[in-house]
């Protein structure tokens, strides 16, 4: 009798197929239990998910969580879980703030097949590094009474969400009346300024986006950042804490106030660095421009069109815009008799209203028929010389003799013949007929001397007898207007 095979014998065929169909029937009943390593947990974690309570509720269907030979998928788990998928592309949370590898792999930290009362957040709860989320627990170890702080002392719901009351209990039962002016203070946001560290202790003020310099030195915390404005969101601007005053509310539009104001005090202010400006300590007066044709206040930007970028400079079309409009007729003569240049004529206190020349210079003689462009080139007014010089080239005949006081021998007549016209010296002193200028004008016809005919020496001795001396012995004429002694008139 000859040996069977040991696999293909009919008795091990045969127990081959009593094996298939009892594991078929088993996976029938049971689907893939008969594989699973342990019980799933009936952990229960608030309300219901895609039906289910826990995992235990879907035990026998490995495939909600496995994939063959891949082992258990992020992408699975998140079909249920989708507030961590949410998480995950926000980058918000705590498994938004994980490394993508360890966020792929939930099984690493939440494991289950341990039993029905096994937690499956233990083991993650163990491996968090809580700074991640920005707040260290160095100081959180243990409260008040020494004893451990467990995690449901700040996360009391079941799906660890901080709440914030937390802390605002725990810290007034310890210290109640500084909590309640914090509180008042800055509002129960505690994260905003706390991180647990704490940051607090060695915050520096100076190195955040507002450094406190001058006034701000002394102004309170709560000043600034209040209950309803956690720190991290306190605007920067001025305009957030100071009202724009009534004085210029309107005028510089949404200029920075620091073109002007500084934190050392908010007054004197300087604008384009002058300091207590007024528009008075200009070349042009507010007087006849406090409001326009319609009765409506004239404000900075309607002339300084860039005062809101903290240019002041004036508009070179400011003045033009806004009279063309009242009276286009006269402006287009105006304008095209003495240019664009206002303010070289205009003060804004009304000095050219029925303005006459012989206020300023006397046009009479040959003056009077000349254009104002022979005197105002290019258009310009204010600061035009009154002096003859200015026009008239002194002659080579008495250039260095005379000076530049031409008014003293001519006339706006003519130039020609000139006369001596301011003289109160008698010409013919001495008696000897009419002496020629340059006998007193040795120099220039603005000074004069004596010495020329009187000796120094001996006028010195003369006068030195009555106490008359120094600079006061030179101004002959003082005390001898008519070339004379004091009383022989």
């Amino acid at each position: 009798m000859s040996r069977q095979h040991p696999l293909l014998s009919p008795i091990g065929c045969a127990g081959v197929v009593l094996l298939l169909i009892g594991v078929g029937v088993a996976m029938w009943f049971y689907g893939g239990a008969i594989f699973s390593p342990g019980p799933l947990t009936a952990y229960a974690q608030g309300q219901p998910i895609q039906g289910y309570t826990a995992h235990a509720d879907f035990e026998n269907d490995c495939l909600q969580c496995h994939v063959a030979g891949q082992g258990v998928l992020a992408e699975k788990c998140q079909v249920c879980h989708t507030t961590i998928a949410a998480e995950r592309q926000s980058g918000l949370g705590v498994h938004g703030k994980l490394e993508t590898e360890q966020v792929a792999q939930c099984a690493a930290c939440h494991t289950d097949h341990k039993g029905r009362q096994f937690n499956p957040n233990e083991l993650a709860i163990k491996r968090f590094d809580h700074s991640i989320l920005g707040f260290v627990l160095d100081k959180h170890v243990v409260d008040y009474a020494g004893s451990v702080m467990a995690c449901q002392s700040c996360h009391t719901s079941q799906d660890f969400q901080f709440e914030a009351q937390t802390c605002v209990q725990c810290h007034t039962d310890h210290a109640g009346a500084f909590m309640e002016n914090h509180i008042q203070a800055f509002g129960t946001a505690c994260r905003t300024c706390h991180d647990g560290v704490d940051k607090t202790s060695t915050f520096n003020h100076a190195n955040t986006r507002f450094p406190l310099v001058g006034q701000h030195t002394q102004v309170e915390c709560a000043a600034c950042h209040t209950a309803q404005t956690p720190a991290a969101e306190t605007p920067a601007q001025c305009a957030a804490c100071h009202a724009e005053p009534p004085g210029h509310r309107g005028v510089f539009g949404e200029s920075d106030c620091a073109t002007c104001h500084t934190p050392q005090a908010w007054s004197p202010a300087a604008l384009n660095g002058q300091t207590n400006f007024s528009h008075s300590q200009t070349d042009f007066q507010l007087i006849h421009h406090l409001m326009d044709y319609a009765g409506a206040p004239i404000t900075c930007t309607v002339c300084h069109t860039n005062a809101s970028r903290g240019d002041f400079s004036l508009a070179t079309t400011a003045c033009l815009d806004c009279h063309n409009t009242h009276d286009t007729n006269f402006m287009t003569a105006h304008v095209q008799k003495y240019g664009p240049n206002c303010v070289s004529c205009h003060d804004g206190a009304g000095n050219m209203t029925n303005f006459d020349h012989s206020q300023v210079f006397a046009l009479e003689g040959r003056h009077a028929a000349l254009e104002c462009t022979a005197c105002h080139q290019e258009q310009k007014f204010r600061g035009t010389p009154r002096e003859c010089v200015a026009c008239h080239a002194e002659p080579q005949i008495h250039a260095g003799v005379f000076g530049t006081q031409c008014e003293a021998c001519h006339t706006a007549a003519a130039w020609a013949p000139a006369q001596l016209t301011r003289h109160t010296f008698p010409l013919d002193h001495g008696e000897e007929g009419e002496i020629a200028c340059a006998t007193c004008h040795t120099q220039s016809y603005a000074t004069y001397t004596c010495t020329a005919c009187h000796a120094q020496g001996e006028m010195e001795e003369h006068h030195a007898e009555k106490g008359i001396t120094g600079e006061q012995l030179l101004a002959c004429t003082q005390c001898h207007p008519t070339g004379r002694n004091p009383g022989d008139d």
